[in-house]
């Protein structure tokens, strides 16, 4: 590549051979044209490669292939390390962004060189891309943090440098990788909230969004990252939730891993949650309210 990016889009792909023609086109659309988009394969079976080929005359575009498949989160850490921009986002292969999403992005940055993580709003779509609804990202209230509140979601992207102050992302975390990481970053770096509508992700049927299953994986997930990241900020000045709070998340998540019978990890909840405030009545009746409820809602 003759010039150094200043923008990386990071696309891991396994079988999307459906749609990620429209997830490279969309970059191609960019009204900032100083990016690299960098797609790693995860082994896919589809006709993805033959799809991707094309595209690689524009010398922006590099492809790579994993000898074997590694799953989203360690090509997302490859994708990482190969990237060569000092700020990356992150653009799923069956989503798609707005042509003036890198440049809106990229112009924060520059107004806001403390920001070491910023986010966009998103818009939900049906399978054609059509818009359907607009996502919840909203800016994180004063003194809060997304440990209170799951305000932070797509269009992610964050200054590499920064990134590197923590762990990464953990492919212990389920479906919840993602948010992991946003607590991660809140610990080092500034977030900022960009109240535009710059990416376009697309509902499936097998998706985190309609797969109760996921969903329920996800939120326990998303406890354990909490928790984590609870333990993280202890004797910081960084907000943290209280220990009651930690504790009623953690009774929930025990009570949903009951349920699945997940019983390791429901003794492990159950236990740490009355560890950290025995005296949390309030979170046992959640517990055994959900044990005896025939369903419950994420």
């Amino acid at each position: 590549m003759k010039n150094q990016p200043k923008f990386s889009v990071l696309m891991a792909n396994y079988n999307n051979g459906s749609y990620i023609a429209e997830a490279i086109q969309s970059i191609l659309d960019q009204t900032f044209k100083g990016w690299e988009l960098v797609i790693v394969d995860d082994c896919s079976t589809d006709n993805s490669i033959e799809i991707i080929k094309p595209y690689l005359k524009d010398e922006r575009i590099r492809l790579l292939n994993n000898k074997v498949n590694l799953g989203y989160v360690n090509t997302l850490k490859r994708l990482i390390d190969e990237s060569r921009a000092e700020i990356a986002g992150i653009l799923d292969s069956d989503d798609a962004l707005t042509k003036d999403a890198i440049e809106v992005i990229y112009d924060a940055y520059n107004k806001n060189p403390g920001c070491g993580f910023i986010y966009s709003q998103f818009i939900y779509c049906d399978g054609k891309l059509n818009p359907k609804s607009e996502g919840y990202c909203r800016s994180i209230p004063p003194n809060k943090t997304n440990l209170h509140c799951n305000c932070v979601s797509l269009f992610r992207t964050f200054k590499k440098k920064d990134y590197f102050k923590t762990e990464g992302f953990d492919e212990e975390l389920l479906y919840a990788d993602d948010k992991d990481l946003i607590l991660k970053m809140e610990e080092v770096t500034k977030l900022l909230f960009v109240d535009k509508i710059l990416y376009k992700y697309r509902l499936l049927p097998n998706s985190q969004s309609h797969n109760h299953h996921k969903r329920q994986i996800s939120y326990v997930s998303f406890v354990l990252a909490k928790y984590n990241a609870y333990n993280r900020r202890l004797n910081t000045n960084i907000p943290n939730l209280t220990r009651k709070q930690m504790s009623t998340e953690l009774f929930y998540a025990a009570s949903l891993c009951t349920k699945q019978k997940e019983l390791k990890k429901a003794k492990f909840f159950l236990s740490r949650a009355i560890k950290l405030d025995p005296l949390n009545f309030g979170g046992l009746k959640i517990y055994i309210k959900e044990l005896l409820s025939p369903c419950y809602v994420l």
